[in-house]
C-alpha cells in the first residue's frame, strides 16, 4: 500500500524529522498534493528517499511511515 491522500506521513526532511497530512487543503502541518511535497509523496512507501526541488534548494525526505501503511481494505495489517 503506498501514500495516498488523507494520510498522515513522517518524513525525514534534510535531516529534520516531522509529520504531514497531506489533504486538499492549507493549513498548519499539512501538505496538499499539489505542493513540491506533496507531489513527491503521492505513490510513495515506507523507506523511499528521494530528493526534490523547492523554491529554497533541493530537499531530501526519507519516508519513515505514515498512517495507510497500517489500514488495507478496512482491515488493521497490526496487531492490537
Amino acid at each position: 500500500m503506498s501514500i495516498k491522500i488523507g494520510d498522515l506521513v513522517k518524513i525525514k526532511y534534510n535531516g529534520a524529522i516531522m509529520q504531514l497530512r497531506l489533504i486538499e487543503e492549507i493549513g498548519g502541518d499539512i501538505v496538499t498534493p499539489e505542493s513540491p511535497v506533496g507531489q513527491a509523496l503521492i505513490g510513495k512507501k515506507k523507506g523511499d528517499v528521494f530528493t526534490i526541488r523547492t523554491p529554497e534548494g533541493s530537499a531530501e525526505i526519507e519516508i519513515l511511515g505514515y498512517d495507510g501503511e497500517y489500514w488495507d481494505n478496512e482491515k488493521w495489517l497490526i496487531d492490537d
